[in-house]
């Protein structure tokens, strides 16, 4: 006897995995009600075929189109929501405007595009609308200057814990009995070792030009000086691109970098720094080739300071010495890591690091290296995104021969401050373990205290607000929906009767919203309505509140669609999330 369930699941999403969204850091933006997407009118996926896209029109023309309503007010629905269904079709099954719709929405059905011979195949036409829609944005760019800001504080807090006992996480001290110091006489010891400030603007001189003018300064025990640095960049292709610079005061530095993509897999890049014309201008080649789909292969030599016969320094006065290095970067998900192996002359290392994305807004770090110069060194840290335009970072970094250092650093829009403070010269283990334990302990009650309680104050607050603001909107897509749904009573009817006298698919309940608050819209005819042959296929990727018969209930709040059905006389049920796809009927539905 053949299996009534069959494999109906959805297809896989291809597209990699989902990081985990910080719900409190949506922007507020996002929240407002979003324009009409087609593929939920069709109720197809963005890989829908040429067929289905026909196939998904007649179904639905069958049902909305007015000549098959008599009744004035339906007549007169069924052309508001024919109309919208004559859109989707229109566009979707024009590859030129399929491809514009998936670029950039509605923006890029409004926007004149020059692709020129339409004969192009769909990655063609994508990468021809990015690149003019990059250049678009470059020459709307034209006239505004991007500036950005570094300041790094380094700071000497090594004198702060060289008198005062610290408690081991294991019971004792770290150190033997210490003179005892009070808290602000110790922290009037610590001094800042070194200021640097960097600042730099750019501004387009043209689609492929751009001018970054910058200064720079640095201040040292009551000791320092600066230098103004200008750069112009210029790409060529988008395969080639070049930069010339070139400090402005003494001492005169001049740097000529260049790239150059061989292929869509590989690239070369050349950096030459000119200091004097003493000698041979130091090289830095790259070689580049991504390995896998995430992972990226690369290799560096660096020449140092060279000498062509008596032109150049002699090896006894040089700065620095010749090197190769080979390295590994991937990128996949929520995980990266990069690997480093390097040997020159001089110094040698190998230094590994590994990133975790545990959501949308925070990301941990953790580093270790070895190296013939500075011993072994390991790192751990993480950022968080704490507003909308604002990273803080926190690390602590231990060396057996560098002691024992925390790294603050903030970053606002192009603005970033940076803080290494030197807690202790020398390898002190408890009090590396406190540098990190402590500002986890104090991040995490602040986020959990105060931060995460004010977002969703915030949150709360602004969703009401959208919700007066587009009441009238609400209140019309609950209308068109309702609309929608008389406009199918008839024919679900009729399909509820056919699947009920073959033991087929028929839905009982289908509640659509936050379940959890009861803030639900009854979308039972409309799921009904999307039966066919005893099968139901809701593709994902988008809201279901485009659907039609659909609207949202809850303006702002996650939502999800619970569907109860009755499959061979026995009762399934299914609750998805709003983007999900939804497949019917499974097995895994049935009710106990």
């Amino acid at each position: 006897m053949d299996d009534p369930y069959e494999d109906r699941s959805m297809p896989a999403d291809t597209t990699g995995r989902h990081i985990e969204q910080d719900d409190l850091l949506a922007d507020l933006e996002d929240l407002k009600p979003s324009e009409v997407d087609y593929y939920a009118v069709l109720n197809l996926s963005k890989t829908a075929s040429e067929e289905e896209i026909k196939d998904s029109y007649k179904r639905l023309s069958r049902v909305f189109h007015p000549d098959k309503h008599s009744d004035p007010a339906l007549k007169e629905a069924a052309e508001t929501k024919f109309h919208i269904i004559n859109k989707a079709f229109e566009v979707l099954s024009n590859s030129q405007l399929r491809t514009a719709y998936d670029e950039y929405g509605e923006e890029g059905l409004n926007t004149k595009w020059e692709v020129g011979h339409k004969i192009k195949t769909p990655q063609e036409l994508r990468d021809e609308y990015a690149r003019l829609a990059r250049e678009k944005r470059e020459m709307e760019l034209e006239s505004l200057v991007r500036s950005k800001n570094d300041i790094t504080i380094n700071v000497d807090a090594s004198r702060v814990f060289s008198n005062r006992d610290i408690p081991s996480p294991f019971g004792g001290t770290a150190f033997g009995k210490k003179q005892k110091v009070g808290i602000l006489d110790s922290l009037k010891r610590t001094e800042i070792m070194q200021l640097y400030m960097k600042n730099s603007f750019e501004t387009q001189f043209g689609p492929r030009t751009q001018l970054i003018v910058g200064g720079q300064m640095t201040s040292r025990s009551g000791m320092g000086g600066g230098n103004v640095v200008g750069t112009l960049r210029h790409s060529f292709s988008e395969k080639c691109q070049i930069e010339i610079g070139s400090s402005l005061l003494n001492p005169r530095v001049g740097v000529l970098k260049g790239t150059y993509s061989i292929d869509a897999l590989t690239f070369i890049t050349g950096v030459a720094q000119v200091r004097n014309f003493q000698g041979p201008a130091p090289l830095v080649m790259t070689f580049g080739r991504r390995i896998t789909k995430g992972a990226t292969g690369y290799m560096t030599y660096r020449t140092g300071e060279w000498a062509i016969g008596s032109w150049g320094p002699v090896f006894e006065r040089r700065r620095d010495f010749s090197s190769m290095a080979l390295g590994l970067s991937s990128q996949e998900g929520d995980k990266s890591y990069q690997v480093e192996l390097q040997t020159g002359l001089m110094q040698s290392h190998l230094s590994v690091d590994r990133t975790w994305t545990l959501d949308s807004s925070t990301r941990i770090r953790v580093g270790g290296s070895l190296s013939t110069t500075a011993g072994i060194n390991a790192s751990i840290g993480g950022d968080r995104q704490v507003t909308d335009h604002t990273k803080v970072g926190l690390a602590v970094e231990v060396g057996l021969s560098g002691g024992v250092a925390f790294n603050i650093k903030v970053k606002r829009l192009g603005q970033s401050v940076t803080i290494p403070i030197v807690l202790s010269a020398e390898f002190n283990p408890k009090l590396a373990f406190w540098a990190a334990v402590v500002p986890i302990c104090a991040v995490t009650a602040l986020d959990m205290g105060y931060v995460k309680p004010k977002r969703r104050r915030e949150r709360a607050e602004k969703i009401q607000e959208l919700r007066k603001v587009h009441a009238d909107f609400i209140e019309r897509q609950k209308k068109e929906a309702e609309e929608a749904i008389e406009l199918l009573r008839e024919s679900t009817g009729r399909k509820t009767k056919q699947e009920k006298d073959k033991d087929g698919l028929v839905i009982i309940e289908a509640l659509y919203g936050n379940l959890n608050a009861g803030l639900v819209a009854d979308v039972t005819v409309a799921v009904q309505a999307l039966v066919n042959d005893s099968q139901l296929s809701m593709p994902g990727g988008h809201s279901k509140n485009h659907i039609l018969g659909f609207y949202d209930p809850c303006l702002g709040e996650k939502k999800q669609l619970r569907i109860r059905y009755e499959f061979q006389r026995r009762m399934h049920e299914v609750v998805v999330a709003d983007l999900a796809s939804v497949a019917a009927p499974v097995r895994s539905h049935l009710l106990a």
